[in-house]
């Protein structure tokens, strides 16, 4: 497992409580598992909600949950804004 920064935006802040921490996790799943954990599964519900990048890549593009971490890495939360 690596350890990385995870940041929340949004509604996600204010469930956690935190804007940042770090984290244990040897892929995505597993920073939304932490996730559940720490905070309950109110939180993660809302994590799976959002979009999620990893070192700015949106992990659509990569491997989804399954995406694999490496130490030091940056795991983001942002809310989807939608609209016209």
């Amino acid at each position: 497992m690596s350890k990385v920064r995870v940041k929340y935006r949004g509604h996600l802040a204010v469930l956690t409580g935190v804007a940042e921490e770090t984290l244990e996790a040897a892929h995505v799943e597993g920073v939304l598992r932490s996730i559940r954990e720490r905070h309950g599964r109110g939180a993660e519900k809302a994590a799976r909600t959002m979009l999620i990048t990893l070192n700015g890549e949106n992990i659509l593009l990569l491997r989804l949950y399954k995406t694999a971490l490496t130490e030091g890495d940056e795991v983001s939360f942002f809310p989807l804004c939608v609209g016209g």
